[in-house]
């Protein structure tokens, strides 16, 4: 109560004080102020992200390694399955929890903090990450927060872990369901490279080698998330907390024609998923990655996870985005 008259009285004073003097001394006065607080903001931010890097364990030094080294590698080169043969089905169906930090590029995307992770993104330089459409629709830069380098649900609660946002760049021609279902956001700060955080390789020269996409079809795939396990919304609370994978096959366009008509798009989108119907994406993965790795041992952002059949998920294999076709857009923000 005591704080509270102690600023009214300092308002009241101040606004006495702004009221005696000239109109152009009082324009001065709050030009300087204006002034000393960005300055006093900014300093403030750079000490915020010079802790956070010390804490996190990234400096200038393991960036630049990392940026040497290229993208698409993660600390170990080998991201093992680690399955603790646990009775509650895994986030992504028929996935296993991911070892810690094996997938450094993985972004959580929210909104409410009480309602977990909204989607996923997929971090492909230092200030741009890559989701679906539909997980940014109505959002602004104010109210989504982006979380990097994390492993678990409790690197939520650590704000050295928050990004800020400065755009969302929806694909102009993306639709609710589910034509190009492609965002870019843009960070506010440029991440630092080292063993939690790193960028995916793109599918593009250099990186995706390929003589044509036709070598793709029953080439082994693996899809992250820390999305639902099933439609039970207890067993999806109890199972929210690691970050999950699992190994899928990049199948023929046909398979997902016939499931979802002229719905899915072949020159747009790529069909995956797991032939004994037991691994596949569910809610709460969107914006996740489809992930391929190379003979020279890089990970490649093959697609984006965009829609599935909620109604027969054990039928219909997973539609993602195929990033490939959308080279030209993303080029133009890349290079902004």
């Amino acid at each position: 109560m005591l704080s509270r008259c102690g600023l009214c009285l300092f308002l009241i004073l101040f606004t006495l004080i702004v009221q005696s003097s000239e109109g152009s001394e009082s324009r001065t006065f709050f030009n300087k102020l204006t002034r000393t607080a960005s300055k006093v903001k900014s300093h403030l931010l750079e000490f915020f992200y010079r802790f956070r890097a010390f804490f996190i364990g990234h400096s200038d030094s393991t960036h630049q390694t990392m940026t040497n080294r290229g993208c698409g590698y993660a600390v170990d080169d080998e991201p093992m399955f680690h399955n603790k043969n646990a009775h509650i089905q895994s986030k992504i169906k028929g996935g296993d929890d991911a070892m810690w930090h094996t997938w450094p590029w993985m972004v959580a995307l929210f909104t409410n903090p009480r309602q977990g992770w909204d989607c996923a993104g997929v971090l492909v330089n230092e200030k741009t990450i890559l989701t679906a459409a539909h997980c940014v629709a109505n959002k602004n830069v104010d109210e989504m927060k982006a979380i990097i380098g994390v492993h678990t649900i409790l690197g939520k609660l650590n704000p050295l872990n928050y990004y800020s946002i400065a755009s969302i760049d929806r694909h102009p021609l993306s639709e609710n369901c589910c034509k190009n279902d492609l965002a870019v956001i843009k960070l506010s700060k440029s991440v630092l490279y080292g063993p939690k955080i790193n960028a995916v390789c793109l599918p593009f020269q250099p990186y995706l080698q390929l003589d044509h996409e036709e070598e793709l079809i029953n080439r082994t795939g693996v899809i992250i998330g820390w999305g639902d396990s099933s439609n039970d919304g207890i067993t999806n609370m109890i199972n929210s907390f690691t970050l999950k994978q699992a190994d899928v096959r990049i199948f023929d366009p046909k398979l997902c024609e016939k499931a979802y008509g002229n719905i899915f798009d072949p020159k747009n989108e790529v069909c995956a998923g797991d032939y004994d119907r037991r691994t596949d994406t569910m809610n709460g993965d969107s914006g996740g990655p489809l992930l391929i790795r190379q003979n020279d041992g890089r990970w490649i952002v093959l697609g984006i996870t965009s829609y599935g059949s909620t109604d027969h998920e054990q039928h219909a294999p997973g539609v993602y985005v195929k990033l490939s076709a959308y080279e030209d857009w993303l080029s133009t923000h890349l290079q902004s």
